[in-house]
């Protein structure tokens, strides 16, 4: 391996680290925080920390690893051919180290610690199967917009860290009464870690999350086969003149494949 390559692996797998060890500090914190201010509305508040969490680290990160933070959507972008299998492990090891180190530090660092080692776990009636398919729908949501906001290209990409924080959101305002919203592996375990406590239920955490990131990069997939981009030209336009070049374009495109 040579110094150029060794020292790009040190760089992703650091920026996969710190990265998500900065997010689920402020974001696990900012939940805790929320916990009684918000009274009944403390799902919403738990929603915006893992938004707004999410946002700012990812935004910060984003051109030094890509920002998954979250090993499912790692697992997306392995099968969409956006990662080797080498890095995939690289990044499915930093992010697990640095789920532990952000919310062992969310911990330490704050009074009212016994609030944020609640793990992840079915509530409110929640049965298993339908936990499960809420985290794996979700998570499929979450990873398919991080596929077409990052991996396909456009005018709007270096803005791709704010429709990922929100699709957190979203996720979190839907799931957090049922299932503490995981949509993300690493959070679970790191948290079920920092607690010394994994519930019976903790595998749905995995496997839901896993699956909804196959199923992302399957309909990403498809899309990309079915030529999306050739029937909806010129979204980027930034005049008449190049919408209308964009069209032209496809238009031709389209006769060319014989469409």
């Amino acid at each position: 391996m040579s110094k150029s390559t060794a020292k790009g692996w040190i760089t992703l797998s650091l920026g996969e680290f710190i990265g998500t060890a900065m997010c689920m500090y402020v974001s696990v914190g900012g939940a805790d925080a929320v916990f009684d201010d918000f009274g009944e509305s403390e799902y919403l508040g738990r929603s915006f920390a893992f938004g707004i969490g999410l946002v700012v680290t990812a935004w910060a990160f984003f051109r030094i690893s890509g920002s998954h933070f979250n090993p499912a959507v790692s697992l997306s972008s392995l099968i969409t051919g956006h990662l080797t299998v080498p890095k995939f492990v690289l990044y499915f090891v930093s992010q697990l180290l640095g789920a532990m180190l952000g919310v062992a530090l969310a911990k330490g660092t704050t009074p009212s610690s016994e609030r944020i080692l609640q793990v992840n776990s079915l509530r409110n009636g929640e049965t298993l199967a339908r936990g499960f398919f809420l985290e794996f729908f979700l998570t499929m949501i979450l990873c398919f917009v991080y596929h077409m906001v990052v991996h396909e290209k456009n005018r709007s990409t270096f803005m791709s860290a704010l429709p990922y924080g929100l699709t957190m959101f979203s996720c979190h305002l839907f799931a957090t009464r049922y299932t503490n919203a995981a949509i993300n592996p690493a959070r679970a375990f790191a948290t079920s870690v920092v607690a010394t406590e994994f519930t019976q239920d903790h595998w749905i955490y995995w496997i839901g999350p896993m699956f909804g990131g196959i199923l992302a990069a399957a309909l990403h997939i498809m899309f990309c086969y079915l030529d999306y981009d050739l029937y909806n030209p010129g979204i980027d336009a930034e005049n008449q003149a190049q919408y209308v070049r964009a069209k032209a374009s496809a238009a031709e495109q389209l006769v060319l494949r014989g469409y």
